[in-house]
């Protein structure tokens, strides 16, 4: 809270705001005293509404002002953090994949062979070795270097001709590589990295088959290459937001603006993931700083990223508005305790401008004076709810954009995943299609050891690479020699792959291309939908295409745990699905891969499931050269859905609605009725019947024998109290379906139509609230049909009105007479009567055993 407190006079809009609300204040006070002056027959009944609004309007007005300023804030840092955690999330998932690649390419046959020949023997077939890596290197992009040394340091081989000429190394990387069995990962400065900048290596020993060491292997990642990608997929103008990644000394490593954050500066990132304020170069700023959540238990090089903007135009941002429903239902309580208190103040404005015009009738010498006050009540009223409106459309406003943002990112992250991951599969069909072993055995007829050798390979390879439902090796005519695993109750070996994917793998002509099958069902994983990548396999000794290799990606466990990481535990929902709306991935159980996506791949609001959601469209767009220079075209979507809040069907009251009269005809027939709302139904009775409307909390609930019986309401002044009957104007309509829950006021009607005291209460009529009271021509009121009558014997007949703009509205004119008839009605007065077992309701009088209101 302090720190919104210290931000507030850098949110100009919310000051803008608070200016208006405080102006507001103001014209409450000027208002009560007027209507002390004016009115002082009836200051007791108004004065005490208006303290009590402009007391409630200052509270109301600091939490309002504080609820804008903490959700700009929470809007920034959700920005920073989704900017933050995307940054260092893609890069681990990123280097994870070169843990395994360093791992497995350290096994490569050419490499060993090259790293047990004598050292004469070497030099002459260095260059060959170097073609090889750079064979490599074509396929897996993300390396600008890659070294292979013997255990002492001495080079055997290096692509980076750009880097100085070294016979041997003295990167300690190499020493530390060898002793031990898994990679090594290490970021500094190198006598391997260019220019003097600190590289990012992976290592990883090369043993011989029988465990001899032979060598090391050494591969340099391009990570200013890379995180300029990721940075630029969170680019954001808008907020001219600085993103670094930080070592453990909060020392930059990498900037994406590095003439404004140098390398090896050092931050004050301030607590994990909570924006805080921090300073640098005398400036101060909004910065937030994120772990990483890691990746199939790999942490990364121990880095963090942090996202900071200047607090000069942090919140200078003009956001676009939305197309929404400021009267949505969100999951935010400090939102709906704020509508509720506005709603409580409206109501109680509401009701004593109502029971003021009510009791003007009477007061002939201050008629004119209290209207006169009322009708400042009522424009005081409707600038306030103007303009408290208009600042709950903004938190509305910041509270969906917030979570339109967050799904957006989740998506953009949803869809780089998915381009990322089969970047890699792409990569693999291609490398494994260069080994020797798959080449030369697809060159020779079938023999039983060459079968086993080759299905050894493959076996090894799946056994690194889990992401696989298979790996399989055909020949010329597609018929599948070779099955990493193989399903004994439906065998795959023998098994022929599928004609299309067949014919464009022969039709490979480039080591650098490969194929991929369209999201359907395949033969090699027993009809599962899944994309199988293929590559060509060439004869050893030519370019003759002798067969090919294929990968199965097990698309359903790999896209739902995408999916799963990226909604980490989120309540929403996402998706994957393709240009013609077929679920690729889905974490809804009801729409598995194959169906029908349901809602529209657009971003917008949507309903489903019961529920408001923000939902945001991403295309995955390529990776690389993956998708965006290599021939391949495969429009996906990534949609993420997150959810607002449960759908709330009647989110408007009549109560807040301004009518209007027709012109009148004939002033005779002029006519004042107090309107009120039931439900969807606009009604109104002759003010002549109204003694006033008060709150339902002091309806008491008693043994009800008639389901009008709503309680009673205990009424008069001083001494003379009595309690009189009231009765439930939704059961007497036949609404079945419950009231907001903060509806609910009794009218009391007087004994006028009864030939009573026209100045005693005789019965309470429960509503769900008060509207206006109108002067309206009688004459424009429409009989019912008798038919109509007989069903509803209360209602006298229909009048029209009008909305300010100009839709017309029904008004059921209630008889006054003939509701004060259902008094009679065989067990409806008798509980009143008795006067005993008296007990508070528990829902504003309503019985236990009836929904709220009827």
């Amino acid at each position: 809270m302090e720190l919104i407190e210290d931000l507030l006079p850098h949110m100009r809009h919310v000051l803008t705001a608070d200016r208006d609300l405080r102006d507001l204040r103001t014209l409450w006070s000027m208002i009560e005293a007027t209507s002390a002056i004016a009115c002082p027959e009836h200051a007791e009944s108004v004065l005490s509404t208006l303290s009590a609004t402009r007391e409630r309007f200052g509270a109301l007005q600091e939490r309002l002002v504080m609820q804008l300023g903490a959700e700009n804030l929470a809007e920034l840092q959700d920005e920073l953090a989704s900017t933050a955690q995307c940054t260092i999330d893609i890069l681990v998932r990123n280097l994870f994949e070169r843990t395994a690649d360093v791992g497995f390419l350290a096994t490569d046959d050419v490499l060993r062979a090259h790293c047990a020949l004598p050292p004469e023997a070497r030099a002459d077939q260095r260059r060959s070795l170097e073609q090889r890596l750079s064979d490599y290197r074509a396929k897996y992009t993300v390396y600008d270097d890659i070294i292979v040394t013997d255990p002492d340091g001495q080079i055997l081989a290096r692509l980076d001709g750009a880097s100085r000429p070294l016979e041997s190394t003295a990167d300690s990387i190499v020493a530390v590589a060898c002793q031990q069995t898994g990679y090594v990962e290490s970021f500094g400065p190198s006598d391997l990295s260019r220019d003097e900048r600190p590289a990012l290596r992976y290592a990883q020993r090369i043993d011989s088959p029988d465990g001899r060491l032979m060598g090391v292997l050494i591969l340099r990642f391009a990570l200013v290459d890379e995180m300029q990608r990721i940075f630029s997929g969170n680019d954001d103008s808008r907020r001219q937001v600085a993103v670094l990644l930080l070592d453990d000394d909060n020392r930059v490593v990498v900037s994406n603006d590095e003439a404004h954050v140098p390398l090896g500066a050092k931050m004050r990132p301030g607590d994990a993931d909570q924006v805080g304020l921090t300073t640098f170069a005398g400036r101060e700023y909004l910065a937030l700083t994120c772990k990483t959540r890691g990746y199939q238990g790999y942490g990364g090089p121990g880095w963090r990223a942090m996202a900071m903007v200047s607090l000069l135009v942090a919140f200078n941002v003009q956001v676009a508005p939305t197309t929404h429903d400021d009267q949505m239902s969100l999951d935010s309580r400090e939102l709906a305790q704020i509508r509720l208190e506005v709603d409580a103040i409206n109501r109680n404005l509401r009701r004593m401008v109502w029971n003021g015009r009510v009791a003007s009738r009477t007061a002939m010498t201050s008629q004119l004076q209290l209207k006169a006050v009322l009708q400042q009540v009522n424009e005081a009223g409707a600038a306030m709810r103007h303009r408290v409106g208009k600042a709950i459309a903004d938190l509305y406003r910041t509270a969906i954009g917030r979570t339109h943002q967050q799904a957006g990112e989740l998506a953009r992250l949803a869809a780089d995943i998915m381009d990322r991951n089969l970047y890699e599969r792409a990569n693999d069909c291609r490398w494994w299609a260069l080994s020797p072993v798959v080449r030369s055995r697809l060159a020779q007829p079938d023999d039983a050891q060459g079968l086993a050798q080759l299905q050894e390979v493959l076996a090894h390879i799946n056994g690194l690479y889990t992401v696989y439902s298979r790996i399989v090796a055909f020949d010329l005519q597609g018929v599948v020699r070779a099955v990493s695993c193989e399903d004994e109750q439906q065998p795959v070996t023998g098994t022929q792959v599928d004609e299309k994917l067949r014919e464009a793998v022969l039709s490979l002509n480039d080591p650098q291309r490969y194929a991929v099958s369209p999201f359907v069902g395949t033969t090699l994983d027993h009809g599962r939908l899944s994309y199988v990548y293929a590559a060509a396999v060439r004869h050893p000794d030519s370019s003759r295409v002798v067969g090919g290799i294929a990968v199965v990606f097990n698309a359903e466990r790999e896209f739902r745990a995408m999916l799963d990481d990226v909604l980490a535990g989120r309540e929403g929902v996402a998706a994957f699905v393709d240009a013609q709306g077929q679920v690729i991935a889905s974490t809804l159980a009801d729409y598995p891969p194959g169906s029908r996506w349901p809602l529209p791949l657009s971003s917008q609001v949507v309903e489903f499931g019961g529920l408001h959601q923000a939902m945001t469209v991403q295309r995955a767009t390529g990776y690389r050269e993956f998708k965006t220079s290599d021939g391949y075209r495969n429009d996906v979507m990534a949609v993420v859905a997150l959810r607002l809040g449960a759908v709330e069907r009647r989110g408007t009251s009549l109560a807040d609605h301004s009518f209007r009269s027709p012109p009148l005809q004939e002033r005779r027939q002029l006519r004042e009725y107090a309107l009120f709302h039931v439900g969807a139904h606009l009604c109104a009775v002759s003010s002549d019947h109204v003694l006033e409307a008060l709150p339902c909390d002091r309806l008491v609930r008693t043994p009800r024998s008639h389901p009008l019986h709503a309680g009673l309401l205990e009424v008069g002044m001083g001494a003379a109290r009595q309690f009189i009957t009231v009765m439930c104007a939704r059961q007497m309509m036949g609404l079945n379906y419950p009231a907001r829950t903060d509806d609910g006021v009794v009218l009391v009607f007087n004994g006028r139509s009864a030939g009573r005291d026209p100045t005693q209460p005789l019965m309470g009529l429960r509503v769900d609230g008060v509207a206006q009271v109108l002067d309206l021509d009688a004459s424009r009121q429409q009989a019912l049909p008798a038919g109509i009558r007989r069903m509803s014997p209360w209602t006298a007949g229909i009048l029209e009105l009008h909305t300010p703009d100009s839709a017309p509205v029904l008004l059921q004119v209630l008889d006054a007479a003939a509701m004060l008839d259902l008094l009679a009605l065989p067990g409806l007065v008798s509980s009143a009567e008795a006067g005993d077992g008296l007990q508070a309701s528990p829902h504003e009088g309503a019985p236990a055993d009836e929904p709220a209101f009827g």
